[in-house]
């Protein structure tokens, strides 16, 4: 038992304090990537690094100056580059922004534009129409920049998040409206960059049979040390890959990092969607790992194309241990890969973890201080003991 706990600690002190911030293409994610594949190598797994051209986006700050005043501004994450100064058009509804002028104007939005996130234009699984017109409508008016509202007063959630929108965005807090609306003149500078670069998926698999995958995203947003997002997950599948090597078993284990959860395109999932699920009679069943050892939390699991059968079987079996509770299912995140090819998977998390997603997640807060090892190592054991369970 305390072995398992000291190589949950060891990875994620080299993944979330050594290494830091991952995002996917930057080099603290090529350094993760080659931690993993080395662990796994060493462990006696075959790995392979399916790779996929990707951006790795750098932000030296941002400024923000309205009719002479500075307001406290950030770059949207993949947001172009940009310096440049125009009259201010603030704009709330759709309707608004149809009828707007915004040629050679610095375009706010706030209100009912503003209300939650805006989905990146090539993200086919879920994007609404409305999101669709906010974009279309902004690309074709054209405006020197766009600068959105966030919904919280205090964090400056960024709205846009897109490096395929071609038109520099900063974001400002919800607080910071004020100092906008009925303004007059305004000046924008974004100092990023977008390089081009590429990144990684890490697979690693042993034995033969039909699979049993095992996943989690190795990437984070790139100001956060992402320990709950999800360095626990990688954490937990390096330390299980180690732990399922000391018994054989009649499936093959393939262990999935999937590189870009967090990344506005998902290249990764990408990837593997159109290069790996293609023979989904391959897999038995899939796992993924995602926000596991929160504290002051149990462990969640959610079940997914399980027939009645399985959902039974799965739920007498985490019926033995305390710390695991049942939850609805909830279709985001790199399970749904998985499910969505018709393949039975269950997705663990914490049961809490709606508690931190705006506060905490993607931010510098998401670091060991909030992590649980006793629940991660309970995570371990769970995992290691279900896989087991699945054939008997």
């Amino acid at each position: 038992m305390e072995i398992i706990k000291k190589n949950l600690v060891r990875h994620m002190e080299k993944l979330c304090q050594e290494i830091g911030p991952r995002a996917t293409g930057s080099a603290g994610n090529k350094a993760a990537v080659e931690y993993a594949a080395e662990t796994f190598k060493t462990l006696g797994y075959d790995v392979w690094l399916q790779e996929f051209p990707c951006m790795d986006w750098q932000n030296d700050g941002a400024e923000l100056i309205v009719d002479g005043r500075a307001v406290e501004v950030d770059a949207a994450e993949y947001a172009m580059p940009c310096e440049v100064s125009g009259e201010l058009v603030c704009v709330q509804s759709i309707q608004e922004l149809k009828t707007a002028n915004l040629t050679d104007k610095i375009c706010v939005l706030y209100g009912e534009l503003c209300k939650e996130p805006i989905m990146p234009k090539s993200m086919i699984f879920w994007n609404p129409e409305e999101h669709q017109t906010i974009i279309r409508e902004l690309e074709q008016k054209q405006p020197l920049a766009v600068i959105t509202v966030s919904f919280l007063e205090d964090v400056p959630v960024p709205i846009i998040q897109d490096g395929d929108f071609n038109v520099p965005c900063g974001t400002v807090k919800g607080k910071c409206l004020s100092l906008l609306l009925n303004k007059k003149n305004a000046t924008l500078r974004l100092r990023t960059e977008r390089r081009p670069a590429v990144g990684a998926n890490v697979i690693a698999t042993l034995g033969t049979g039909k699979k049993l995958a095992y996943s989690a995203h190795i990437d984070t947003k790139p100001t956060t040390p992402g320990a709950l997002d999800d360095g626990s997950g990688v954490a937990v599948l390096l330390t299980l890959a180690e732990q399922l090597t000391q018994t054989k078993l009649e499936n093959q284990l393939e262990f999935v990092l999937f590189n870009g959860e967090d990344y506005y395109s998902m290249p990764g999932e990408m990837t593997f969607m159109n290069q790996s699920l293609s023979q989904p009679t391959e897999y038995d069943f899939a796992f993924n790992v995602d926000g596991a050892g929160m504290q002051n939390s149990t462990i969640s699991y959610s079940l997914y194309e399980c027939n009645e059968q399985l959902d039974a079987q799965l739920e007498g079996f985490a019926a033995d241990y305390p710390t695991v509770e049942k939850v609805d299912p909830w279709p985001m995140g790199d399970h749904m890969l998985f499910a969505g090819a018709g393949i039975p998977a269950v997705a663990i998390a914490s049961t809490q973890m709606h508690l931190l997603m705006e506060a905490v997640m993607h931010t510098p807060k998401d670091n060991l201080s909030i992590v649980d090892f006793q629940r991660l190592e309970e995570a371990v054991l769970f995992l290691t003991e279900l896989t087991h369970s699945l054939k008997q």
